[in-house]
């Protein structure tokens, strides 16, 4: 019964707003601060090349005027072709200008940018070039190689949301995720969408392939979507916009697309026809985006359920030499949404670790998130509203209120190392 409460609070707090201890985390990058790819789309005797880039807030320098903060990037980039002569050049600049000083430390929070090319097929590589406007750092990225083909009727596959937006100019728009082409796995509900560039494909059928397995075998693409062949940056996005029939080109659409996958690299084989005259396949990273840096060592990850279950339980995990595969089959049974393999509430619980083990930690370096307030933390999630002042005896006291659960807990600093100890609740 114990447990089974555990299950429900945890979930209820995954929907609520969090309260001043945490702030709402946002999925947005591929586990690292700076996102690029590249696409094109053929046009007269040539190609549109649009290299889209993001980064985010935190990786920027920012400088206070008067109430504000203001922040910017440039980026360059240099084309070679496949005989290593520089045929081409591009610049973007951006900027940001935020008024609360958190954002400007955001990993979750982020400039997008684009830079346009035109070229004829070839083989080409890219070298960016990005340059903090504030510090006048820069840094060299590596190169990035592309081979544009005009034999190609599939294109590089988007990964996008899958809500139509609306700009504020009024174009109805499908907002580019932008992980570096890896597909998140912890978002299933992006759509994954193929550019086509012959008008007479009607079915387009895909598989899956990781390193071990096959996962989807020769399924049907059905679903189309009429969208420009463009890329453009609307309200700080990258997007793909509805079409006129003028600039229209035919996308196919793969809805849920991460629901069923691992978190792994995999390949996607996307032919035209039965007889696979023509297929093209494509290597991506399905990555688990913000992954909690508890759950990167799974023997720690399954020493943590000792805060929610006995440690009997702990121990029969443990026991087990795959311990990767032991934790998925604990967090299974407790997962919101069955019917994808990202597990909602395992996430949850252990992203309460990590913010625990940062916040809660004493100056004697002992876990935050096995202390008193980091246990109450991870079980019931942050508290609508805290308290602090002293007691009688000068110690430094706190009370977490938490209004849905009708609930109160005391905590008591008595060695002043940060170490509050629970001493009353109700």
């Amino acid at each position: 019964m114990k447990k089974l409460f555990f299950v429900i609070i945890l979930f209820t707090y995954i929907t609520l707003a969090q309260s001043e201890f945490r702030s709402n985390r946002e999925i947005i990058q591929a586990g690292k601060y700076y996102n690029s790819e590249i696409h094109y789309f053929p046009a007269a005797n040539s190609f549109n090349v649009f290299y889209i880039y993001k980064i985010s807030n935190s990786q920027l320098f920012f400088e206070k005027v008067s109430d504000q903060f203001k922040a910017g990037i440039a980026v360059n980039i240099e084309i070679k072709d496949s005989a290593g002569q520089v045929i081409e050049r591009g610049f973007d600049n951006q900027n940001v200008t935020v008024k609360d000083f958190d954002l400007s430390n955001s990993d979750e929070h982020f400039i997008n940018g684009l830079i346009k090319f035109n070229l004829p097929k070839g083989k080409y590589s890219f070298f960016p070039i990005i340059s903090d406007l504030i510090s006048k750092r820069e840094r060299r990225l590596s190169p990035v190689k592309i081979d544009i083909s005009d034999s190609d009727s599939i294109l590089q596959p988007i990964v996008i949301n899958p809500n139509l937006n609306i700009c504020s100019d009024g174009t109805e728009f499908y907002q580019i995720i932008n992980n570096s082409s890896a597909v998140p796995f912890n978002q299933p509900t992006n759509s994954l969408v193929i550019p086509v560039t012959r008008d007479g494909i009607r079915k387009l059928k895909y598989s899956v392939f990781s390193a071990e397995s096959t996962i989807i075998k020769d399924k049907n693409i059905d679903e189309i979507i009429f969208l420009n062949n463009t890329i453009s940056i609307c309200d700080k996005n990258a997007i793909l916009s509805k079409s006129s029939d003028k600039d229209s080109i035919k996308y196919f659409v793969i809805n849920n697309f991460s629901a069923g996958l691992p978190e792994a690299p995999i390949r996607i084989e996307i032919t035209t026809d039965s007889l696979n005259s023509n297929k093209q396949k494509f290597n991506i990273d399905v990555i688990w985006i913000h992954k909690p840096k508890s759950l990167i060592d799974s023997v720690q990850a399954i020493k943590f359920l000792e805060i929610i279950e006995p440690r009997e339980i702990v121990s029969e995990l443990l026991t087990k030499k795959d311990y990767v595969n032991s934790l998925n089959q604990y967090w299974k049974p407790k997962d919101p949404t069955p019917e994808t393999n990202y597990n909602e509430l395992m996430n949850e619980f252990y992203s309460r670790i990590d913010y625990c083990e940062v916040t809660f930690k004493t100056i004697s370096g002992n876990s935050g998130a096995k202390t008193d307030r980091g246990k109450i933390y991870i079980r019931y999630g942050a508290p609508d509203s805290v308290k602090r002042d002293s007691n009688i005896d000068d110690k430094v006291m706190e009370t977490w209120f938490y209004k849905q659960l009708k609930r109160t807990f005391i905590f008591i600093d008595n060695d002043g190392t940060g170490k509050f100890q629970l001493v009353g609740n109700q």
